[in-house]
């Protein structure tokens, strides 16, 4: 089942009323239809790990939703409207069966919360007022966020789910030169790429996108690099006003944008996923298994799961042999102790 027929079941636990009128008045209707509870925190210690624009983090098994205010910002409806997401998911039957099965499920997850606050915040029928036709355009997002009240990373959303292929939308801080948030669309068959852009990533200088000037728009094809220095090239659409860079890429010349088209073969992500507990939770990382203990390393700390036994470890006073803490008495190890 794709994405977009999970969020479709999901958003069923919602009224209509209930969805018309949550971007309006996200808190009234998460407290007075839905009664959860929902709270404000100045800093949170804990957020979502979604790639993405999310400030908040929930309780669900409580209905507790706590969330960082953005005061004079639409980034708080789109907040709230991700964690009524992680809510509605966790009532869908099936969906974790499914998500188990994919290659990466915590990125799936976030993509189908993230795609669910969209819905909320942004219908379908103010998309296809501003994309009347042809391939969609970085612009877009911008003629977006000014119809509506929906933040800049769900117009964002909005539009990657009606990229055809492979590819992102993507927005660019220029003052921190990153990217400050990415929807990828993965290929319909081969699943994510090894190379794309995502949250976070520093733009290299001299980037084309970056010497984009206010009010200026682009298309053609672009290389992006990635964090190990891998490197893969894109068409891309992009715009840009005196804070940001929006750029729209994608593996096809969807704007015809160039007369040659000789695209190498693209790679896929292909390492194997396993769920480890780690650093206070249960994940699932992507990643090659030890050869000795047959688990993957920790994203977090860096350690497969003999390194982290290993570091608990402790040396016996006498021979100076390692052993674990709970076969010391004393000090000594048990052929010590004789």
């Amino acid at each position: 089942m794709k994405l977009d027929r999970w969020v479709e079941r999901a958003l069923g636990f919602l009224n209509g009323s209930m969805q018309e009128r949550f971007a309006a008045n996200p808190i009234h209707v998460l407290q007075n239809d839905l009664k959860l509870k929902v709270e404000r925190v100045e800093h949170l210690t804990n957020r979502r790990d979604d790639g993405g624009a999310c400030d908040g983090v929930s309780f669900l098994q409580d209905g507790v939703i706590l969330y960082a205010p953005t005061p004079n910002s639409r980034r708080e409806n789109f907040t709230l409207a991700h964690e009524l997401g992680h809510w509605l998911v966790e009532r869908t039957d099936g969906f974790y069966d499914w998500l188990a099965d994919q290659h990466d499920p915590p990125r799936v997850l976030e993509t189908v919360c993230d795609r669910i606050a969209q819905r909320l915040l942004l219908p379908n029928d103010v998309i296809d007022s501003v994309v009347a036709e042809g391939p969609i355009r970085a612009r877009h997002v911008m003629a977006l966020y000014d119809v509506s009240q929906a933040s800049r990373p769900a117009c964002a959303i909005a539009l990657a789910k009606r990229l055809p292929r492979l590819g992102a939308v993507v927005i660019i801080d220029r003052w921190s030169r990153q990217v400050a948030y990415a929807s990828v669309t993965p290929d319909p068959e081969q699943g994510w790429p090894v190379v794309f852009p995502w949250r976070d990533q520093p733009v290299p200088d001299g980037h084309p996108l970056l010497n984009l000037a206010p009010g200026v728009t682009f298309a053609r094809r672009i290389s992006w690099r990635n964090s190990w220095d891998k490197q893969q090239d894109y068409y891309a659409d992009a715009a840009s006003d005196n804070k940001q860079v929006i750029a729209i890429f994608s593996d096809t010349d969807i704007w015809g944008s160039e007369r040659l088209h000789i695209d190498p073969p693209r790679e896929f992500d292909t390492r194997p996923v396993a769920d480890i507990h780690c650093c206070g939770r249960t994940r699932a990382v992507r990643g090659y298994p030890c050869s000795d203990c047959g688990q993957p390393h920790c994203p977090e700390c860096g350690f497969c799961r003999c390194e982290r036994a290993a570091l608990r470890e402790q040396a016996c006073s006498r021979c100076f042999l390692r052993f674990l803490p709970h076969l010391l008495v004393d000090g000594l190890c048990e052929e010590c102790r004789v």
